[in-house]
Formats: structure tokens, sequence, C-alpha cells
């Protein structure tokens, strides 16, 4: 496996951005990784190495890259993180993602036609508004926020009425004790989805709270969900993606 940081360029200016690509000449599937709240950490930089190891090349933009370079929060400092995330809009979300499946598909060692998008957390928002805005094939969603309603202070407009448009095959994980996404919410986002054409599938994992994925949260880690979670995702990335 090779990895590195690239630097892309945007609208807004440069753009750093983690890049794993399996050892070999290609051309491989392409994945973008879209960061939580707290930045292209550790962990985000590990969920593209996985990838890389079972055959994706992966691409994690810095969606921060506006208020400076590597920027990362503890997941100790979540107003920090809060801080950050109502910074965000919806076109510059969009604009990051364009320019980071562009880059992909601009590499000689990715298949341009099997492309796809996985986010978490505000990165799970940012994953289905690249869907609906991208020509990605597949996008798995972990616990995507600001989905149905808009949260107080953030600039992120909800993107539930444009999900019936989606044409990726889309797959979205939420746990099943997340307090800040309620029932109501993973209804909505089901039954709109339900109104596409898109092949998709929405799984609740049980007992699992928001940020379930991420073995660096000690507090919200739910070591079954994670597991059952990444094997559909892989199984789903594998049929969508070759």
């Amino acid at each position: 496996m090779d990895t590195k940081w690239i630097t892309l360029e945007t609208t807004d200016g440069p753009m750093r951005a983690y890049l794993a690509v399996p050892d070999g000449a290609g051309p491989f599937p392409g994945v973008v990784v879209l960061q939580e709240a707290f930045g292209v950490n550790a962990y985000v930089r590990s969920v593209c190495d996985r990838q890389a190891d079972v055959g994706f090349a992966a691409l994690a933009p810095e969606l921060f890259h506006r208020q400076g370079d590597h920027v990362e929060v503890s997941y100790d400092h979540l107003p920090k993180a809060i801080e950050l995330i109502t910074a965000l809009e919806n076109d510059a979300i969009a604009g990051d993602a364009t320019a980071a499946v562009a880059a992909l598909r601009a590499r000689p060692d990715v298949d341009v036609r099997h492309i796809g998008v996985i986010g978490f957390c505000i990165g799970g928002f940012a994953a289905l508004l690249t869907g609906l805005t991208s020509p990605v094939a597949a996008v798995v969603a972990f616990y995507p926020g600001s989905v149905v309603r808009k949260r107080p202070g953030s600039k992120l407009e909800p993107i539930l009425d444009r999900l019936p448009t989606m044409q990726a095959a889309t797959l979205i994980h939420f746990g099943g004790d997340d307090q800040g996404i309620p029932p109501a919410d993973v209804q909505a986002v089901r039954g709109a989805l339900a109104r596409s054409h898109a092949r998709h599938e929405i799984v609740e994992h049980p007992g699992a709270k928001h940020g379930f994925h991420s073995d660096d949260r000690a507090t919200a880690f739910h070591p079954h969900a994670a597991e059952e979670a990444w094997h559909q995702t892989l199984l789903w990335l594998r049929e969508s993606l070759g």
C-alpha cells in the first residue's frame, strides 16, 4: 500500500487530502472518504488504509481546509468541532467532494467507471450530498446528521427533499441509540429514499450510539455494530463498484 498527502485545487483554494492506494498497477475502484466533525484524523486515515487493504484507492479530502491545513480536533473537544462544522455550507462541501472525485478519476490507477463515496457523521451528510451532485456509483453514509432538519447555528441546509432524486446505490447506517438522530428522522430518510430509483438499504444497529464505528471514541465505539457495519459496507461497495 502507498499512502501520502496530496493537494487538490478547489474554487476556494488548495485542499489537502490523504491518499491510500493498493499495491499493484490497477485500475482499482475508487472511494472518497469524508471525515467526521473532527478532521481527517488518525481514524479517518485508518478508514482509507482499510479500504486500500481490500483493493480500493481511497482519498480523504480535508473539508476544513478553509480554516487551515490539517485541522484536527480531539474527541474531547466537541465544542470546537461544532464550531468548525457550523462554518460548512452545502455548496462548499459539494465543491470539495467534486474535486476529490475528479482527482480520483484523473488517476491512471483508478477505474473511472467505479467510484463511490463513504462518510461518517457530518461526512455522512456530505456523502449523501455527493451522491446527489457528483458522478459516483455508490454512497455509504454512517449516522448522517442534518439530513432532515436544520441544526441551530448551522449553515447546512437539509437535503431530505432531494433524496428521491438519488441515482447512486445508497447504504445508510444508523445507531439504534443515537441521541442526535431520532427515530422519526430515520423513518423520514427511509421514506424519501423509497421514492427514489436508487438501490438502497438502511440499517439500524441496536444499542449503537452516534460515532459507533470509530474505535478511537471510547464512549461511542460499539465493536459488534462496527464490525457488522464494516462488513456490510465492503459488500455494498464490492457489489456496486466491482
